[in-house]
């Protein structure tokens, strides 16, 4: 099916959606202060202090694994200052989306979701350090949010999601085929809609679109390789009803020409062998996500 005709459906699904989050008006206030190149620190740090729990929640995750600083950060100014004005954007959004849905009815266990998105994002830090990607962060938070529309639809349609997943337990047939045979349209389209909605910057929109064919990425095609590379490893070391991995794609392999032509030299050259090599490293990642988890959802 063609990609208009997959976004024409989604955006149906999204537009007869009437509670679906938004963002507040003291959030938006602090994210077009951090888009501002002539904002004061001091007052972005004020507005993040009126917000506690927000406040809160930035402080646990820069101290977190996922950004590994040197020292204990206490302070949200201190926080903003280590972070930058665009990782602490990003931040703010993630760490929204990531409890905007929190607690809703889900098709599928929402700890689980998470752990996968997790997941690929601490594999996606460290593909992008491995080839010299210039913003480990955000390669992080993107690969966080790159499913962000399979929370939409397993909540807005959690039953018919709910037997879509059950359809397709025990085969070979991945979640975003059968997302297209149930639905007409995936969870990269529903993505990009609710992304759009929400503000993201074009390259987490880019991504969350074309993560399952990363072949049409046009913001940062190397991000899009790394993401795609990072949720297929999570996939084969872990793969889960809700994430379900398929064979091996145009989009995965076009993912793995792109990072193998970096000028870098890999563990391995061969796709499989380079998944396969990540795999000592998710002793440490499941660990690195349970102290994501706590930051990010607060349990």
């Amino acid at each position: 099916m063609e990609k208009a005709a997959m976004m024409v459906k989604a955006r149906r699904l999204v537009r007869n959606v009437s509670d679906l989050p938004t963002i507040p008006a003291m959030v938006s206030r602090m994210i077009a202060l951090l888009d501002s190149n002539e904002a004061d620190p001091d007052e972005i740090a004020n507005l993040m202090l009126s917000e506690p729990v927000l406040a809160a929640r930035i402080i646990r995750i820069v101290n977190s694994p996922l950004y590994r600083s040197s020292s204990e950060i206490t302070s949200v100014r201190r926080a903003l200052l280590y972070m930058g004005f665009r990782s602490m954007r990003e931040i703010i959004m993630t760490s929204y989306f990531v409890n905007a849905f929190q607690g809703k009815p889900q098709a599928f266990a929402a700890k689980i979701f998470w752990t996968h998105s997790f997941s690929v994002g601490a594999i996606a830090q460290r593909i992008a350090a491995m080839v010299n990607y210039p913003d480990l962060e955000k390669a992080g938070l993107v690969a966080i949010v790159h499913d962000i529309g399979k929370v939409f639809m397993g909540h807005y349609l959690l039953d018919d999601y709910a037997r879509m997943l059950a359809d397709i337990t025990e085969t070979n047939c991945s979640t975003y085929q059968a997302e297209l045979d149930h639905f007409g349209t995936t969870h990269c389209e529903v993505g990009l809609c609710l992304a759009q909605s929400w503000n993201f910057p074009p390259v987490y929109c880019d991504i969350i679109s074309h993560h399952h064919s990363c072949q049409m990425a046009t913001e940062d095609p190397l991000l899009a390789a790394i993401v795609s590379v990072a949720d297929f490893a999570c996939l084969q070391h872990a793969g889960n009803g809700i994430a379900q991995p398929g064979p091996l794609s145009t989009s995965e392999n076009h993912a793995w020409h792109v990072i193998s032509q970096q000028p870098v030299k890999l563990p391995e050259q061969d796709f499989y062998k380079f998944i396969e090599s990540l795999d000592t490293t998710f002793v440490e990642i499941d660990r690195e996500v349970r102290h994501v988890l706590i930051s990010m959802m607060g349990s």
